[in-house]
């Protein structure tokens, strides 16, 4: 028997939320292969894509976000959406691109300051996505999307920052309409001028690789006329903290890499839809009916391996004693030489003991320097005594075990902020949703690792009762799944990864496509048609289970041919671009 709230959702498939995950162009195509498909599959003759009604995405899935949303509000299709985000992660070298216009005088002629990000930006803007942010509230295109966010991270309060479009709601009309978060709302009439490319530029500014791009500051354009009256921003929050502009803002998974909280806040707005918006939610303890979690995320993480050999060649068993030495006896060469220079009267000799002498005075002037140590380093940056002091004993230490503590030291710190930090808000988010069991029965992880041979195996023996069918991907699925889930994360494809007919944007969409076929068929035996749940099954009226049965055979046939061919389906929508 089931719990109270842990049961089947009244009305399956009809009102869904999906979340878009960040991890570079790894991500962006894996998402593009997961709403693809979705746009192919039907529930009583709507396609899944159709009845998405909450839209929220983090870092590069906000590519794929932003794009499906323009092209739609611009009266376009998925198809459009396809091509257009399939030219621009294959054919626009990015990096370059932005590096070029970084280092281009006439480019900083403006307001922007001449940052990294703002000339990633910049390419965003001109190369991917030229539209404001008010194209979302724009009525003339009505799409299927109610709730859209697009999410950062900002430095003023340290929560999450949502560029969000919402609709009306009874809860609070107040809060209907604003970007930001509770502490800082932006006003929907200044909102409006912020360009997309800056938003994708803002929820994809990862640590290390950007510094943070500001607000109001780096998104003003010669267009944004609202936005240069710093008037029109609110200067205190709601509780009377002062905000301080400009606002820093950075990555996304910063604070929540799979773009939950946007979810689970829209749903709850979703439960005070007026009336004429009813039909967008669901009459059910959660007006969700699935929500569909997209992750291109890897599953684990190196091990963490520390540095124990000495790298440092020759001057490794060295300590600033012996630099100093060294430094003493270079400097008593470089004189030497240089007086010899003078008693001389051989030409080549006067040059090659003038050169060997300033060689061994400037060795000498670097390594008397260096040979201060720690100590009298930081002493001159202002520490401390009582630290000083104690630096001496990191003196006597040698070369290459300082090197190693700093190494180690860096490492450890990279992994710490890039991956434990980042898996650890991970699974923080997941128990917003897992852990409420009104949820867990309308949940859907779709992840990228899901055909690693671990998981399969994992599978196999925790879900012994699912039909062989999918239990047993192939040897083709599990092929392509590793490959796609070798990429790192970063904003460009090699020249090697964009050669042939399996390539690995191809491979990454085909992975997006055909996980999500599978993790479709997963969620029906897991919950639509498992024994734990048959009480609530004997509930649907005959329409509904008719429908649930051919969407099943339907994902059937499409599993099938994925098990032969990953790539069918890329194949065709290649065909018809």
């Amino acid at each position: 028997m089931t719990k109270i709230k842990d049961k089947l959702p009244k009305n399956p498939f009809s009102n869904i939320a999906i979340s878009l995950s960040g991890g570079g162009f790894r991500a962006t195509a894996f998402h593009l292969g997961v709403i693809s498909y979705l746009s192919e599959i039907k529930f009583s003759d709507i396609t899944l894509l159709e009845r998405t009604r909450i839209l929220s995405t983090v870092s590069a899935g906000t590519f794929t976000g932003v794009k499906y949303v323009s092209t739609l509000k611009n009266g376009g299709t998925i198809k459009d959406c396809y091509k257009s985000l399939y030219a621009f992660m294959c054919n626009c070298d990015l990096v370059s691109e932005s590096l070029q216009y970084l280092s281009d005088n006439e480019n900083w002629k403006g307001v922007k300051r001449r940052t990294l990000i703002n000339a990633f930006a910049s390419i965003y803007h001109r190369e991917f996505e030229s539209e404001n942010f008010g194209l979302l509230y724009d009525e003339k295109n009505s799409i299927h999307l109610k709730e859209i966010s697009f999410n950062a991270t900002e430095f003023n309060f340290a929560l999450p920052f949502r560029f969000q479009k919402t609709e009306k709601s009874t809860l609070d009309q107040d809060r209907d309409f604003y970007v930001g978060n509770k502490k800082i709302h932006i006003p929907l009439e200044v909102a409006k001028e912020i360009r997309l490319a800056d938003i994708i530029a803002a929820s994809s500014c990862f640590p290390f690789g950007f510094e943070p791009i500001n607000f109001p500051d780096d998104f003003i354009h010669d267009d944004a006329i609202k936005m240069k009256d710093s008037s029109l921003l609110p200067n205190f929050s709601d509780n009377g903290d002062k905000i301080h502009y400009p606002i820093g803002l950075m990555d996304g998974s910063i604070d929540d890499n799979q773009g939950v909280d946007a979810v689970v806040m829209a749903e709850e707005r979703m439960k005070h839809y007026p009336a004429e918006l009813q039909a967008f939610s669901s009459d059910d303890e959660k007006t969700v009916d699935l929500y569909i979690i997209s992750d291109a995320s890897p599953p684990k993480m190196e091990n963490y391996t520390r540095s124990i050999i000495d790298k440092i060649p020759v001057i490794g068993t060295w300590n600033f004693k012996s630099l100093r030495l060294f430094g003493v006896l270079s400097a008593i060469s470089g004189i030497s030489a240089i007086i010899y220079a003078f008693y001389t009267t051989i030409r080549v000799s006067i040059i090659g003991l003038s050169i060997f002498g300033t060689l061994g005075l400037l060795t000498a002037f670097i390594l008397l320097v260096f040979s201060l140590g720690l100590t009298g380093l930081t002493r001159r940056l202002g520490v401390p005594e009582f630290v000083v002091k104690r630096m001496l004993h990191f003196d006597k230490l040698k070369l290459g075990t300082l090197y190693n503590m700093l190494l180690n030291r860096r490492k450890s710190s990279m992994t710490l902020v890039s991956d434990v930090f980042i898996k650890h808000m991970r699974w923080f988010s997941y128990e917003r949703v897992y852990g409420d069991s009104a949820w867990r029965p309308r949940l859907i992880m779709n992840a990228a690792f899901e055909f690693t041979e671990d998981e399969v195996e994992k599978r196999r023996k925790k879900y012994p009762y699912f039909n062989p069918e999918i239990l047993e991907p192939g040897d083709q699925i599990i092929k392509t799944a590793t490959k796609a889930n070798e990429m790192g994360t970063k904003l460009w494809f090699t020249t090697e990864e964009l050669e042939g007919a399996k390539n690995m944007p191809d491979t990454l969409i085909a992975c997006g496509q055909f996980t999500m076929c599978f993790s479709l068929l997963e969620y029906i035996e897991k919950y639509i048609k498992n024994k734990k749940y048959q009480r609530n099954y004997k509930k649907y009226s005959a329409e509904i289970k008719n429908a649930i049965d051919e969407l099943e055979n339907e994902l059937l046939k499409d599993w099938k041919k994925f098990k032969t061919n990953p790539y069918w389906m890329v194949n065709e929508w290649k065909e018809s671009r």
